[in-house]
């Protein structure tokens, strides 16, 4: 479940941040933005299903914990896969340079940050964590960890949970605010938190994906982003 006042609040977003692209299109037929970038099409017809699984395994004890982390690595993968500035992607579940992570996006290149509100703001990779191994929140180690991996990556890190502890989103925060008196290149690198609740909202009311990305980036800045996870 998402708190009280995202679902106006994303749908409020995405419903102006597309009168503004369309006229932003209609003045510069070639330029790009998160309204001609995206592709919806089906309604997120294999989305839904995958949603429904990840539904169904929270309420029984007969898929392992690394069947229910497929479930939600699958649903993230295919809809990341709708972004046309995404030229390949690998959801890894693995140890990688940067540690065990589940998804390393590769742009073609960084008018897909522009899309996203970081415009010169462009982080050297995308990462992304996928927790739904269990139903306990997201812990402040595991942040600790993302964190460490976001730095030594230069990286934009999704981070993709059922819910937070309360030290977890104070980790993400001091991070985020912090990040410049931690090391030194740190342009475009942040954590950005966001719920499998969030996600179900977007799929259900079947909204442009990155409208929510670029919405979540531009929340995690100041962790404003907390009022709704």
């Amino acid at each position: 479940m998402v708190k009280n006042g995202f679902s106006d609040q994303i749908l409020e977003y995405i419903d102006k941040s597309k009168k503004i692209d369309s006229r932003i299109l209609e003045a510069h037929p070639n330029s790009f933005n998160c309204l001609n970038t995206f592709t919806l099409g089906d309604g997120y017809i294999d989305e839904k299903i995958d949603l429904l699984n990840i539904k169904n395994s929270s309420k029984s004890s007969k898929k392992t914990t690394k069947q229910r982390g497929n479930d939600l690595e699958s649903l993230i993968k295919k809809i990341f896969r709708r972004l046309d500035l995404i030229s390949s992607f690998e959801v890894t579940g693995r140890d990688t340079a940067l540690g065990q992570i589940d998804i390393n996006l590769v742009p073609i290149n960084n008018i897909l940050f522009d899309t996203w509100g970081m415009r010169n703001e462009y982080p050297i990779s995308i990462i992304g964590e996928c927790k739904n191994y269990t139903d306990e929140k997201a812990s402040r180690p595991e942040i600790e960890k993302s964190c460490w991996r976001a730095c030594k990556g230069r990286a934009l890190s999704f981070f993709i949970a059922k819910d937070y502890t309360a030290d977890a989103l104070k980790e993400i925060g001091y991070f985020n605010h912090q990040k410049g008196a931690i090391f030194h290149d740190f342009s475009g690198v942040l954590i950005v938190p966001m719920t499998l609740g969030m996600i179900e909202v977007i799929i259900d009311n079947n909204c442009n994906f990155s409208y929510f990305v670029k919405w979540s980036i531009q929340n995690s800045r100041n962790m404003s982003i907390v009022n709704y996870l």
